[in-house]
């Protein structure tokens, strides 16, 4: 097998007001409608902006916002004229700064905000929360076990995202017991589908201190 190029996140600050929680499918479009060549590409995975809750189901750019995009380093160059793009979420004007650049960085626990994934039966009506459950962590370890990726898989809560008004049911994931070398291969290649709307893509866990125990 031959070694995955290397990766890195492009981080692009966001001017805005506010935008929608469930951003990532009109935020892809609007990506595609500023630098085509986004449309449709293997290569890109594109993380959700990151920024503080305004209030239920809105985000507030006006203090803090983050545009992360994943990409291969030689592509770095097809994402630049996204420098000082104007662009509409979801009816929402956001501009975008100029990036820096961050190299991935092994870390034996990664997260996912979203994972979906296709199971055999589909989400099924009545909703069996059990049995979906269960082929959803299933079909995420047959992933891992595809590219060669020794870890542990934890569901860490249902999210869905809204793809052309259609909503699509996932979970928060979190991958821990990882090998240096198996981190980077999930962040670069990620587990499911629909990775440029912000799904399956990892990142280094932030997991909480424990409180220093007194002397």
């Amino acid at each position: 097998m031959l070694p995955d190029p290397v990766h890195v996140d492009l981080a692009f600050p966001v001017h805005g007001n506010t935008i929608p929680i469930d951003h990532g499918y009109p935020l892809y479009g609007a990506i595609s409608r500023a630098v085509p060549d986004a449309h449709g590409a293997g290569w890109l995975a594109i993380h959700t902006i990151s920024a503080r809750l305004a209030s239920p189901g809105l985000l507030d750019l006006q203090k803090l916002g983050t545009l992360r995009i994943r990409v291969p380093g030689e592509r770095i160059q097809s994402l630049l004229g996204l420098t000082g793009a104007s662009l509409d979420v979801a009816g929402n004007p956001v501009t975008l700064g100029a990036p820096t650049v961050h190299p991935l960085v092994p870390a034996a626990t990664l997260d996912a905000r979203l994972v979906v994934i296709k199971v055999t039966g589909g989400v099924g009506v009545p909703f069996n929360k059990e049995g979906f459950e269960a082929k959803f962590l299933a079909e995420a370890r047959r992933q891992l076990e595809k590219r060669g990726i020794a870890g542990i898989v934890e569901l860490c809560g249902r999210q869905r995202i809204t793809v052309a008004g259609r909503r699509v049911i996932g979970y928060s994931m979190r991958v821990g017991g990882l090998s240096a070398e198996h981190s980077l291969t999930l962040q670069v290649h990620g587990i499911g589908g629909k990775r440029t709307m912000g799904c399956g893509v990892f990142r280094p866990a932030r997991i909480k201190e424990r409180a220093r125990q007194a002397a």
